[in-house]
């Protein structure tokens, strides 16, 4: 037993948390991220943390490196190889459009150029027949060009390169992908190589090609990172075995994580989600939804009867989906760094450009001029000037003054007026978020607590609660690095997919359930290849399935035990229910199609000593805060420290180490047991809900 370390690599900050087994200590760092080098960022984080590197035994790191060089567009040149005659595919896309009369709207840019994507002689049919054989010689005359470019990027001297394989029906007979691999590493052995069938073994060619480009796409980037990250912790006196938080709340060991990176993806993303969970589960809350606002953006996540919802997609932007596990997630540019501008009509717009963290906001006094979300908060009193992150960074409220004076000049008010106006624009883009993941499902979302997270959000949480009805929010111990507590707290966790043709009039059962056990030995053989010793981890088993003729399908659990004809039965009910839930009506006796299997390892969840709000506090005070009603009041400003069972009511504003909670009036808080602090609304400010929405929590992403 040694020291567990949870490390989130964000887009403004880097934080880490790690509790020491033996004597349950709490250790925790925040420090400024460093795009240009992330791995300085988590080497100065573990250097604040000041606890003996020698006795660390474990590491989970969340990054945002992926996500952030696909938004960006500053990956590796991709040359995509596939079935010749569906080289056009990446381009031409679906038919769908995000807006049906926008004549302006164009489909996203793929990640692979048109002039790289190559057709390739081969051909293998439906049922995983060889009809045409691969040219190798085709293959690598493809690619022959390439080696030169092996390793470039590292210095900024050249664009890396990698290959992508989606060859058709790889998924049933993998045989030409693993061949044209063996082709290319013969005349490039060092050329990154990613294979459709094991990054994304399911059917329909758009969605598994567009999975592998990505996975091609970050690999160089990822090797990159890895390999700075690894040198860091054995320069430290870390060791050298760690793990990354994978885009399913999982972890996998970096080195196995280096074979998928499309499955990294939403890793920053994925702690908050873990973290939210966690704390959602300890305040009692089932049903939550969990806001993570950061420095640049807002993530949204539903969590139902304590845990968050997962995807088999994720799209990167309308049009541009990735086929691996993920958990189910909402992302806007909302942050404490989101610019305040005004449009070409003269209104006033939040985001999604965001000063980040070079050079931030005004009041950092770093370079940034252009007015943020934290001014905005500085202007309103809701911020301390000098006990910002602690103390640790001192603002300047007369250069948010100057920033936002820019803005108020061009509209016709006062500074206080636009940054009141700059919340609530920022609080109802957030509102947006949650009903796009509740109302737009056909949920009610006042049924549900919110988990503010994120230096963020706890400042805004009770303005977007408001917003939408919600009367309950959960602000956990240490609400600005919870997503490097969910790094920590994140087990094992191995997703298998499979895809398959099968029909309910004619169904084998014993076949069927041949194919799960199969995936099921695959997924367990991997988990224990990642895990310690002696867990023992759970297994979920789904089908996604559709009616006859239709073309999406939905994920409906197995019942544990046997799949046989009795689970079959049952399973095809739930089908029945969750389509009359989710689209208004069903179609019993119709033919149902069986078109992928699910299964997905997991161990248990992590056993962590209570987190307690910790650091150095300012004594309580009073002092003048602006409210949307009553405008600047004398409020009073209570440490987290000091928070206990005691119910408390506002307008009050509770401060901690890395975050400021604004408890408006109506509004109570108190603390409940493990260091969770507990905000509740009065009935009497409830909104009715949206119409078309159900109290039943049974969503699917």
């Amino acid at each position: 037993m040694g020291i567990r370390v949870g490390i989130d690599t964000g887009g403004t900050f880097t934080d880490l948390v790690a509790v020491d087994d033996r004597t349950g200590r709490w250790y925790l760092a925040k420090v400024p991220s460093n795009p240009k080098q992330p791995v300085a960022a988590i080497s100065a984080a573990l250097e604040q943390a000041a606890f003996d590197p020698a006795d660390v035994d474990f590491i989970v790191v969340g990054t945002t490196i992926g996500i952030n060089a696909v938004l960006t567009r500053t990956g590796a040149r991709v040359v995509y190889l596939t079935t010749d005659g569906f080289q056009d595919i990446p381009h031409i896309q679906r038919i769908n459009r995000k807006h049906h009369y926008d004549f302006h709207w164009r489909k996203p840019t793929p990640l692979a150029d048109r002039q790289d994507c190559i057709g390739i002689a081969e051909r293998i049919d439906a049922y995983g027949n060889v009809l045409t054989a691969l040219d190798e010689q085709q293959v690598q005359d493809a690619v022959k060009d390439l080696a030169a470019s092996v390793g470039a990027g590292a210095d900024g001297s050249a664009d890396p390169v990698a290959v992508a394989v989606c060859f058709l029906f790889s998924y049933l007979s993998p045989q030409h992908e693993q061949a044209a691999r063996d082709a290319i590493h013969a005349v490039a052995p060092d050329l990154p190589v990613s294979l459709s069938h094991e990054v994304a073994p399911i059917w329909r060619e758009y969605e598994r090609g567009t999975a592998v480009i990505l996975d091609a796409y970050m690999k160089p980037a990822l090797d990159r990172y890895v390999a700075g990250v690894t040198d860091a912790f054995a320069r430290q006196g870390a060791g050298d075995r760690w793990s990354l938080l994978k885009s399913n709340g999982g972890h996998a060991l970096a080195e196995e994580a280096l074979r998928k990176p499309s499955h990294i993806l939403l890793s920053g993303i994925a702690g908050g989600a873990i973290g939210g969970a966690y704390f959602a589960r300890q305040a009692g809350a089932q049903q939550a939804i969990v806001v993570d606002m950061g420095g640049t953006s807002c993530d949204v996540c539903l969590v139902v009867d304590g845990e968050p919802l997962f995807s088999s997609e994720y799209e990167i932007e309308f049009g541009l989906p990735v086929s691996v596990p993920t958990i189910h997630t909402h992302t806007i540019g909302a942050g404490g760094g989101s610019i305040g501008w005004v449009d070409p009509g003269g209104f006033l717009q939040v985001g999604p450009q965001s000063a980040g963290a070079d050079p931030g906001p005004a009041c950092y006094d770093a370079g940034g001029s252009a007015p943020t979300i934290t001014d905005a908060n500085l202007l309103l009193g809701r911020l301390d000037p000098e006990f910002f992150l602690g103390g640790w960074l001192q603002l300047k409220p007369e250069l948010s003054g100057a920033a936002m004076r820019t803005l108020a000049d061009r509209l016709g008010h006062d500074e206080v007026e636009v940054a009141s106006s700059m919340i609530r624009i920022a609080n109802e883009s957030m509102a947006n978020a949650i009903r796009i993941v509740t109302v737009e499902q056909g949920i009610d979302p006042r049924d549900f607590a919110i988990v503010a997270m994120g230096g963020a959000g706890p400042t805004h949480a009770c303005g977007i609660a408001e917003s939408i009805g919600i009367d309950r929010v959960v602000v956990p111990p240490h609400p600005g690095v919870t997503s490097a507590f969910g790094a920590l707290a994140a087990p094992v966790r191995v997703d298998e997919v499979r895809s398959i043709a099968l029909k309910s009039t004619d169904l084998d059962a014993a076949a069927l359930a041949a194919m799960v056990a199969e995936l099921e030995e695959t997924a367990s053989r991997n988990f224990a290849a990642q895990s310690p010793g002696g867990e023992q981890p759970r297994v979920e088993r789904a089908i996604a399935m559709r009616y006859q003729g239709q073309n999406y399908e939905q994920e409906v659990a197995l019942p544990e035990g046997a799949v046989d004809a009795d689970a079959l039965a049952k399973t095809f009910e739930r089908y029945h229910d969750l389509h009359q839930e989710f689209y208004g009506y069903r179609f019993d006796g119709a033919p149902i199609e069986l078109v992928r299997i699910a299964v997905a390892v997991a161990g248990p969840d992590a056993e962590l000593p209570p987190l307690h709000a910790q650091g150095e506090a300012r004594p309580g005070r009073t002092a003048e805060v602006y409210f949307e009603e009553g405008g600047f009041q004398p409020t009073t400003v209570v440490p987290r420290t000091e928070i206990g069972e005691q119910e408390r009511s506002g307008p009050a504003i509770v401060e901690s180490l890395d975050t400021t909670v604004v408890v408006p009036p109506g509004w109570t808080l108190h603390g409940l047991p493990g260091g969770v602090m507990e905000l509740r609304r009065g009935a009497a400010g409830r909104t009715p809900a949206a119409a078309g929405t159900s109290t039943t929590a049974t969503a699917t992403a």
